[in-house]
Formats: C-alpha cells, sequence, structure tokens
C-alpha cells in the first residue's frame, strides 16, 4: 500500500475536528444521489448524478441548512436570543435562516435589500412572513447598504438587553464557519460515492458566495480523494471568485486545523455562465432549469442551479466532460424562488 501524502488527513481525524463544532440538528441527512438516466440519455453522456441537497428537509431544502447547523449550533452555544441576517428578497439563505430560528425558538430579523431585486410577497419572502421572521425591506440597498443597516440593527438590539447573533456569507469570520457545512458534506457524499459501481471523476458545484464550493474542494484536498471540483460562477465577484475560494480554503484550515488550504491555481471555476450577473435570468438557464424538469422531474432555479446546470450541460456539449466519465452535480436548492419568477421561468 502507497504511504498516505503527508499533506492529507484520515478520514477519522478530518470527521472529529467537525464533530468537536457545535451543531444544531436541522437537516434529514444524508440526502440521496440520483442517477439521471434520461438526462444522461438526453446529452449523449456522460453518466450524471445528482446530489440532492434541494432535499435537506428544513423549508423545502437547499444547501445553507448544512451550513446553518453550525452557525446556529455556535448561536446558542453562546447564548443567542436571536439572529439578524440579511440579502435581498429571494434568498435562499434568509428563508432558511428564518425557518431555522422557529424550530430552535430562536427570533429571526431580516434586512432584505430590493435595490435591483422585486420585493413581491411570494416565494422565499412569502416563506420569511410564515416562519415569523421580523423583514425589514430597505428598497434602495445594495450589499453593502444591507450591511450597513445590519449594524444599526445590531447595536439597537444590543442596547436593548438582547444578545443577537449576526451571520452572513459577507463576513469572512463567519463564512469561514459556514464552510464547516460542506466539508461535512463532502464526507457524505464520498461515502455514497464508494457505493457506486465506477468512480465519478467530476462534481459540479454552483459557486456563489462560495462556501459550499470551498468546503467540497478543501474536503477533496484534504483528503486526497481523487475527484476534481468545478464551480459554476453565478456572479460576478470581487476579487475574482478563484481568489476568494483559495482565501476562504486557507481561512478554514487554520480555523479548523486542517490541511484544507487551496492555492488560487487549485481552483477551478467556470466565469462565463452568470450572464449579465446575479438574479438576472439566461437563456441557457432557463433551457437547463425546462431539461432537467423534463427529463428527471426534478426542479432547477432560475438564480443559482439553472445557471450551474447550464454550465454542466455547455461543457458535456464542447467536449469537455467525455462519454465515459462519471459527473455528480450538487443540487442547491432554491426551488421557492421559482414560484416568484414564473414568467421568466416560462418565457
Amino acid at each position: 500500500m502507497a504511504a498516505r501524502d503527508r499533506s492529507t488527513i484520515t478520514v477519522k481525524n478530518f470527521r472529529k475536528a467537525l464533530d468537536a463544532l457545535p451543531r444544531a440538528q436541522l437537516a434529514n441527512l444524508p440526502t440521496p444521489l440520483d442517477f439521471c438516466p434520461r438526462l444522461t440519455a438526453h446529452l449523449g453522456g456522460p453518466d450524471v448524478y445528482i446530489k440532492r441537497d434541494d432535499l435537506t428537509g428544513l423549508a423545502l431544502g437547499g444547501n445553507k441548512t448544512r451550513n446553518l447547523e453550525f452557525l446556529f449550533g455556535e448561536a446558542i452555544a453562546q447564548g443567542a436570543d436571536c439572529i439578524i441576517t440579511g440579502a435581498y428578497p429571494q434568498s435562499n439563505q434568509c428563508r432558511q435562516t428564518a425557518a431555522a430560528a422557529a424550530k430552535l425558538g430562536l427570533e429571526c430579523y431580516l434586512v432584505l435589500g430590493a435595490q435591483r431585486h422585486r420585493a413581491d410577497v411570494q416565494g422565499n419572502l412569502l416563506l420569511d412572513h410564515l416562519f415569523g421572521a421580523r423583514v425589514e425591506i430597505a428598497p434602495e440597498a445594495d450589499d453593502v447598504g444591507v450591511q450597513a443597516i445590519i449594524d444599526e440593527r445590531l447595536e439597537e438590539l444590543q442596547a436593548q438587553g438582547r444578545r443577537p447573533y449576526r451571520f452572513t456569507n459577507k463576513y469572512p469570520e463567519l463564512a469561514v464557519k459556514s464552510v464547516a457545512g460542506y466539508l461535512s458534506g463532502m464526507l457524505e457524499l464520498h461515502a455514497q460515492l464508494q457505493d457506486l459501481p465506477e468512480q465519478p471523476t467530476t462534481i459540479v458545484v454552483t459557486s456563489g458566495s462560495g462556501s459550499t464550493h470551498t468546503g467540497i474542494a478543501s474536503a477533496v484536498k484534504a483528503l486526497g480523494l481523487p475527484y476534481h471540483v468545478t464551480g459554476i460562477s453565478i456572479r460576478p465577484q470581487n476579487p475574482p471568485q478563484r481568489e476568494r475560494i483559495a482565501t476562504l480554503s486557507q481561512s478554514a484550515a487554520a480555523h479548523y486545523g486542517i490541511p484544507c488550504a487551496l492555492t488560487p491555481d487549485e481552483v477551478d471555476v467556470r466565469e462565463e455562465y452568470f450572464g449579465a450577473g446575479h438574479g438576472v435570468t439566461t437563456a441557457a438557464g432557463r433551457e437547463a432549469v425546462l431539461t432537467i424538469a423534463r427529463t428527471e422531474g426534478i426542479l432547477l432555479d432560475l438564480t443559482y442551479t439553472g445557471k450551474a446546470m447550464s454550465g454542466l450541460i455547455d461543457l458535456v456539449r464542447n467536449g469537455t466532460f467525455s462519454k465515459n466519465e462519471r459527473v455528480v452535480f450538487v443540487h442547491t436548492g432554491g426551488i421557492p424562488s421559482l414560484f416568484a419568477h414564473a414568467d421568466e421561468a416560462l418565457a
């Protein structure tokens, strides 16, 4: 047997490091790993599998549930009595945060910037209200403006004697803590892949805020796993997404004490599929949503997974993924936002 690379860690020690973290049980795990025979045939190969993290269970599922288990675990350990976060009106993270807070008995405050987004009370925003979140719509606020408002609300809550816990992927120290969700999630996926007749070669994941992509790619490196991780960027980023993922993995390595630090040249991010920007539908993304719905009966969304799947489809069509390969697509959820964009989905 070949000696283990000294730069990697055993699964046992990797799991031990994660088990030491406070964690709240929110997800129904493990989520299924589905082979997609009709999609595979439609594309002419390779074999395509979908890791169904749209089925994590909390509030119609999604990838953020895995991250929230660790964030809420820390919030509860610190004695928090409320949660404050924010994004935009159709945020999947905010929807799952509101549900988790309700489940765990914490009050939830959401600041939602609507500068470039519709604020119709449907889709994710409808669910935020149903879960009892205290929702503040900021009509003119962009990402920076949302964070400034959260700063103000945090101070107000503290002045009232409350014990708020703030989390958002916009803040590096909290983004690092979110990475634990998919360091753990990759352990689950790897165990499922071991049961397949032939091992997959590539894992394709949506690359947005970066915590999911970072967690998967970092775990693959730390454990020396034989998978190539390709991220499909769904928005322009500054700094570039490759650098963001590498920096986040380096911070995670220091925070968790595991050898998972990536360099930018080890990060594979495809930047050609996000179109005009975050939340703006692309024709290819819409085609991907319809293709998966009509071949496998699986729903994607237009903002995240539809664009990511459009990247996978294009990589098959241009020959990047050959017929002899096996590719796993990590479905990160986002289904409720479809109901807020019915006109675009069927355009």
